[in-house]
């Protein structure tokens, strides 16, 4: 990654002065000279970006004492002082800028210009609400049809930076303390420094959110900074094909589109059991958000689910433009009103938001995580609302409910309206060492499943332990072998395997929690080796796992183990909670359906 350096820049028309940054004094003299400015002068030297925007901010700071006291040679010693506060040779000069200096930026400004309405009209699209860097922005631009060279496309930012519709910044730069953190996630703690090619200095990288795409303090991030165009509503409301709907799903429909219109509430939980049903519920909702012109994000925390979730905005929603975003994955539609993507995803959002509907919300890797957090309240606009779906909601969202703190929305069973599988407790040794036998209630367990012509998941905590484990099933037994699979989050057929046994060509799954949540399976029993593992096994991951049985209405009970070599609190908890979520449903299940 080649470091990207900045000169610091001030512009002159009539007695009024300002002060910018650009990549080549020769792109602002080619933007002044457009814009009718009198003077344009360049600092002679260039610094990398994070320490050029500080620059920028002292220099702003010292230039607005007016035209009385405006004067190059203290802005001179402004700038030299604080690059040497830094540890950067700040001696140099102001020098009038007058004319582009080079032939290259001449034919950079006259490029950028002929390709003004391609990119004047799709930059805007693109950057509204979202915090890019040059590369994701020359991809999304890629995927929407506009290829334009990347110093075209630096000489079209810099216009725009210059005329105050972008806002250009350091990716990871200094706070108000002078410390470095990263302006796409926030992070303070985990801000490494490493030595890029050309750099005379180490930079500061970005560990936290790198996934995403290495961040560092010579990194341009452009926020749109310009006044957000208001959304027009459609001609018409958005169709909507929904299946039938249970009486308790129709009233929570009803909670929801009540919460939709009371201004004086931002915050509702959708409970609901696990395969209620609760992500269709939520659909009328965002109908009549994007019926009134609102921006709406839909996002849960796994790839998984987001692909899933996107097929059924599709069959639900017949017609709809709508981004769907995931690692490796986007299908961007500049300017939609609906947004559906995994929480990660979030941070290339800034404020934009009308309405964010989080589906899983106590999923992996979203709960305890504040930088996912803090992102999810970060995209939301002021005035916006939130509501938050899950079967799990933790003593703190319980709490919040009890106090009326937030809305709540109840939806206590199943569309089939019978009980959920309740889980048992087997007390059982479970030897890792491959020389010992398979246990009896796993060996059982998968015969059963055999006999009775059904599908099986066996879950373990960690992806070591589902390797191995599947190994040992197909080493014991061998006429099974080729029914047994084995999946986690870095297995590259995870995919197709899944599909696999969606079909039924595989009869047996030996997975990590990768499988907890999203998907649906028939004729479905499932086990959990090693549950007293709470690390890993908490109880609500627990109960989610649970609630992957008797899901299908054809097919309402199924089989679930809880094994492990003692019986936890936590694994009688989550029995316990499965219980009371029965005796709930058992009140209202004589109710009109």
């Amino acid at each position: 990654m080649l470091p990207a350096v900045y000169y610091p820049v001030i512009f002159e028309k009539r007695g009024e002065w300002t002060v910018n940054l650009t990549p080549d004094p020769g792109l602002a003299w080619w933007w002044a000279q457009r814009n009718r400015y009198d003077r344009v002068w360049s600092w002679d030297r260039p610094f990398p970006l994070w320490l050029a925007e500080r620059l920028r901010a002292e220099l702003v700071q010292h230039a607005r004492a007016g035209k009385a006291g405006f004067s190059l040679r203290r802005l001179g010693r402004v700038l030299a002082k604080t690059a040497g506060r830094y540890g950067w040779d700040g001696g140099g000069n102001w020098l009038p800028v007058k004319e582009a200096g080079t032939a290259r930026s001449c034919f950079l400004a006259a490029s950028a210009e002929e390709n003004t309405p391609p990119l004047g009209t799709m930059l805007p699209q693109i950057m509204l609400g979202r915090a890019l860097t040059p590369q994701e922005l020359q991809r999304a631009l890629d995927r929407n049809g506009v290829r334009v060279p990347v110093h075209l496309l630096t000489a079209a930012l810099q216009e725009l930076v210059l005329a105050g519709k972008l806002e250009l910044t350091a990716a990871v730069g200094l706070d108000q303390w002078g410390r470095f953190y990263c302006r796409r996630c926030g992070e303070r703690e985990r801000i490494f420094t490493e030595r890029l090619f050309g750099s005379p200095k180490p930079s500061r990288i970005c560990s936290a959110c790198r996934e995403l795409g290495a961040l560092t303090d010579q990194t341009p991030l452009y926020h749109w900074r310009d006044q957000q165009p208001g959304s027009e509503p459609p001609p018409s409301p958005p169709a909507l094909v929904l299946p039938s709907l249970t009486s308790w799903q129709e009233q929570a429909v009803t909670d929801l589109m009540a919460f939709w219109h009371d201004p004086g509430v931002r915050t509702m939980l959708v409970w609901a059991v696990c395969g209620a049903g609760k992500t269709e519920v939520v659909f009328p909702v965002i109908r009549a958000a994007l019926a009134a012109g609102r921006r709406v994000l839909l996002t849960v925390p796994r790839r998984e689910i987001v692909r899933e979730l996107g097929t059924r905005i599709k069959n639900c929603f017949p017609g709809l433009p709508f981004s769907l975003l995931y690692g490796g994955h986007q299908e961007e539609v500049p300017a939609s009103l609906l947004v559906v993507a995994t929480t990660h995803q979030l941070l290339r959002f800034t404020s934009y938001f009308d309405l964010v509907i989080v589906d899983e919300a106590d999923a992996f890797p979203l709960y305890n995580n504040p930088m996912l957090e803090a992102a999810l309240d970060r995209v939301v606009r002021p005035a916006g609302k939130q509501i938050y779906l899950t079967a799990t909601p933790d003593r703190s969202w319980r709490r919040r409910a009890e106090r009326g703190t937030i809305a709540v929305t109840k939806i206590p069973l199943r569309h089939h309206g019978r009980p959920l599988p309740v889980p048992r407790l087997v007390r059982a040794v479970l030897p890792e060492k491959e020389d010992r036998p398979i246990p009896a209630v796993v060996r059982d367990f998968i015969l059963t499943r055999k006999a009775q012509g059904r599908k099986g998941l066996i879950f373990l905590p960690t992806v070591e332990a589902v390797e191995a484990f599947a190994d040992r099933l197909k080493k014991a037994l061998p006429t099974e072998a080729p029914y047994i699979q084995h999946i986690h989050a870095r297995d590259p057929l995870r995919r197709e395997k899944v599909e696999r046994f969606s079909a039924g060509a595989l009869r047996l799954l030996v997975t990590t929690t990768l499988l907890e949540r999203g998907l649906n399976f028939d004729r479905l029993d499932l086990m959990v080796l090693h549950a007293d593992q709470e690390a890993i096994f908490s109880e609500e991951t627990l109960i989610q796992i649970a609630g992957r049985v008797g899901r299908k209405a054809d097919d309402p009970g199924g089989d679930v183990y809880f094994v492990a070599s003692r019986i936890t609190p936590t694994m009688k908890a989550a029995r316990n909670a499965i219980c009371r979520m029965n005796q709930a449903g058992a009140k209202v299940r004589h109710g009109p359906k």
